[in-house]
C-alpha cells in the first residue's frame, strides 16, 4: 500500500485546533467471495466535532443538483461515474454528547441521531511503529465484529475512524478479527475549513429511517416512481439515447437494486441492510 504521510508539529495547541484525516478503507463487499474494494474517507475533526465522511461522495455531492437538473429536463441518464459503496457519514459532537449519522440511499441524505456507542476498549501489551509513530494495540467489539485497533498515543486526539473513539490516541489502524474491513490512515494535516455537512438532508429519525429501508427493500423503485410522476412529460431514455419505458425504467431500478443486495451481504454492522 502506498501511504502519503505528512509529518506535523506535535503540540496540544495543533491538536485542539482544526485536523483532518485521510483513510484508505478496504472491504470486502461479499462474505462469500474473495474480493475486496478500496475506498477514501476522511475524517475532520474541529474543536470537540468530528466528521466522517466518503470523498467520493462530497465530490458528487456538489454537482448532484446539476445533473439530476439535466436528467430531469432531457430525461438522459447521466453518464458520469457516481460509483462509491461506503454511503454513511458519522457526524460526533462530543460537547453535546450526540451522533449523528448519515446514510445515503437513492440519492437521497438522510441524517438520524443514533446512540453513542459504549466501547469497552481492552488495552493489549503490544506496540508497532507506523509512519514513524509508536502506536500501541487495543481491542473491541461492536457491530458484531471483534475489532483491533492501533492508536498513536503522541497524538492526543480520541478519535477514529467510522463510530470509533475513545483510545488515548488518534487511531491510525483499526480491522476486524476477518480482515473483512480495514481502516488505514494515510495522512494528517492541518484543516482551515469547519466542518460542513451536506446540504440537502432530510431530517428523520433511526426509528423511521429504518422502516423507509425497509419499504425500500420491498420496492426498490419507489423512489424512481416519485420522480417520474413528478415529471410526467419526460420521455426516459438509457445511456445510449434509447427510448425507455417507465415499467422498463422500474424494472431496470428493481434489477440493479436486487443485485446490488446480493453482492453486498457484508456491512460493517451485522444485522444491518446495505442498500444503494
Amino acid at each position: 500500500m502506498r501511504v502519503l504521510f505528512i509529518s506535523i508539529l506535535l503540540s496540544s495547541s495543533f491538536f485542539s485546533s482544526q485536523i483532518k484525516i485521510s483513510y484508505e478503507v478496504k472491504y470486502k463487499p461479499d462474505s462469500t467471495k474473495m474480493y475486496f474494494n478500496t475506498e477514501e474517507m476522511m475524517l475532520s475533526i474541529d474543536n470537540g466535532t468530528s466528521y466522517f465522511y466518503n470523498l467520493t461522495k462530497f465530490k458528487l455531492d456538489s454537482i448532484y443538483d446539476q445533473v439530476t437538473a439535466q436528467y430531469a429536463k432531457t430525461g438522459v441518464s447521466p453518464s458520469v461515474s457516481m460509483k462509491y459503496e461506503l454511503k454513511f457519514g458519522i457526524f460526533k459532537d462530543f460537547k453535546k454528547e450526540k451522533f449523528t449519522e448519515i446514510s445515503n440511499i437513492a440519492g437521497k441524505n438522510f441524517a438520524f441521531e443514533i446512540p453513542k456507542p459504549k466501547l469497552k476498549w481492552k488495552f493489549m501489551d503490544s506496540e508497532k511503529t507506523i509512519f514513524n509513530y509508536s502506536v500501541k494495540k487495543a481491542v473491541v467489539n461492536f457491530g458484531g465484529r471483534s475489532w483491533t485497533a492501533w492508536y498513536a498515543p503522541e497524538i492526543p486526539i480520541s478519535e477514529g475512524p467510522y463510530k470509533f473513539y475513545g483510545l488515548p490516541g488518534l487511531i491510525l489502524e483499526i480491522s476486524d478479527s476477518k480482515g473483512d474491513y480495514t481502516f488505514w490512515a494515510k495522512g494528517i494535516e492541518k484543516n482551515t475549513n469547519k466542518i460542513i455537512l451536506p446540504g440537502n438532508l432530510i431530517s428523520t429519525t433511526s426509528e423511521k429511517y429504518i422502516k423507509l429501508v425497509d419499504k425500500l427493500v420491498q420496492d426498490p423503485a419507489m423512489f424512481t416512481r416519485e420522480t417520474f410522476l413528478k415529471y410526467k412529460n419526460v420521455k426516459m431514455k438509457d445511456t445510449s439515447g434509447s427510448d425507455m419505458s417507465a415499467n422498463d425504467l422500474y424494472k431496470r431500478v428493481t434489477n440493479e437494486f436486487r443485485n446490488f443486495q446480493n453482492n453486498h451481504n457484508n456491512p460493517i454492522e451485522k444485522g444491518i441492510s446495505w442498500i444503494q
